[in-house]
């Protein structure tokens, strides 16, 4: 009786926590849906009275001469894409470094990493700001990919460590009898064994690079180099009033994208960090 007891409580925890984690998306989309009359009321109501899909029109289809969806959203795949390569490349390197070998200071360097997530990420625009500035790439693509490297790499060299972790030391001694060489051995042994870590890791470094919104609205201005997140902004965002209706289509069809990555990928994702939490 005990034992039915905590599972149902277990279960109800864990469906208050999907709720909670899933209002604000369903809040999101259910706004879009609404004209302004039902958004700015005492009283708005889950559920559109009128719904109405005049935002998801204006974001598709407006004709403004600074509006360019399109050109957006491949500068948040170009954006999104770049930052996932150059992350999982360097962080799969620094990952098994920090796993296979033995070096002084390895673990103060791992604890040094642990901290940089604890700091706010709004801490480095200025020195990222200055260092861009005097290599003449603001207002470019490359900037943005320079800044999300920079905060995605140290979390995903940890997530990395943590999937090398579970592969035995036996395999690196194997392909090292058999006259492999460390680079060798990582590339054709030990780094196939982690794909579904590597995917869980790319995940997060896109997601990341995809939804940001801060350092691209300050490093980048001209329009056309835009992100998603900064047009749809700049649009729905006005100097005295925002067109919420507008603000939250775009919301979601910047979600979308995520969402549809999400669950082509989830078997791999969850594959992925269950691997990583555990080590053999």
């Amino acid at each position: 009786m005990k034992s039915r007891w905590t599972k149902v409580i277990v279960v109800i925890l864990v469906a208050l926590i999907c709720a909670f984690a899933v209002f604000p998306f369903v809040w999101m989309l259910s706004t879009s849906f609404k004209p302004a009359t039902e958004i700015y009321t005492a009283n708005p109501s889950f559920i559109p009275q009128d719904p109405t899909i005049e935002g998801y029109k204006d974001m598709i289809f407006s004709q403004s001469r600074n509006f360019n969806l399109l050109n957006w959203a491949k500068n948040s795949v170009i954006v999104s894409v770049a930052t996932t390569f150059f992350s999982l490349v360097i962080a799969a390197l620094g990952g098994y470094g920090m796993s296979r070998f033995r070096f002084a200071g390895r673990a103060a360097l791992g604890y040094i990493i642990l901290m940089t997530q604890v700091l706010p990420g709004s801490l480095l625009i200025i020195p990222l700001y200055v260092i861009l500035n005097s290599l003449g790439l603001l207002d470019s693509l490359a900037a943005l990919v320079i800044a999300y490297t920079t905060f995605s790499v140290p979390f995903c060299t940890w997530m990395m460590k943590g999937f090398f972790d579970t592969i035995p030391r036996s395999l690196d001694e194997a392909a090292s009898v058999d006259g492999c060489g460390k680079l060798r051995t990582y590339l054709t042994v030990i780094l196939p064994l982690t794909i579904p870590g590597l995917v869980a890791t790319g995940i997060f470094s896109f997601i990341a690079g995809w939804n940001e919104f801060m350092f691209a609205s300050i490093f980048v201005q001209k329009y056309g180099n835009w992100t998603l997140p900064v047009g749809i902004a700049e649009t729905a965002v006005g100097q005295y009033s925002t067109n919420w209706t507008n603000l939250m289509a775009g919301g979601v069809l910047i979600a979308l994208p995520v969402v549809i990555l999400f669950l082509l990928l989830q078997k791999h994702l969850v594959s992925g960090m269950t691997a990583g939490a555990v080590k053999q």
